[in-house]
């Protein structure tokens, strides 16, 4: 069973989500070509999380959540605006520093499809 990831608040509202979808594709002569979804779940989602103003403590536990899965175990998540939980990743973030004990963090968080 995957962790649950629930920070200490919800992303900022300059978070955004990235679709596409991946398809397998043959080009023949005359401009001819053939298309297909690339397996079951071809629709790849990344979301672009923004935590804009968060105390340290906050930032902290954020970013021990993200270190402790390596970029490579799936948590449970629901993202903003999705109905239910699902599956996702994180490998790469940016962790600034506003001062007055504020921090900022830009993850970007992309679904995964784990049996």
């Amino acid at each position: 069973m995957a962790d649950k990831f629930n920070p200490p608040k919800p992303p900022s509202v300059e978070s955004t989500r990235d679709t596409e979808f991946r398809v397998l594709e043959s080009s023949f002569g005359d401009g001819y070509s053939q298309r297909a979804g690339a397996g079951l779940n071809a629709e790849g989602v990344t979301f672009n999380a923004v935590w804009s103003v968060l105390s340290v403590a906050q930032a902290d536990q954020i970013e021990t959540f993200f270190r402790a899965h390596g970029g490579y175990r799936a948590f449970e998540w629901k993202a903003p605006r999705d109905a239910r939980p699902r599956l996702y990743r994180c490998k790469t973030w940016k962790r600034g520093f506003r001062g007055s004990g504020h921090d900022t963090i830009n993850a970007t968080i992309e679904r995964v499809y784990d049996l």
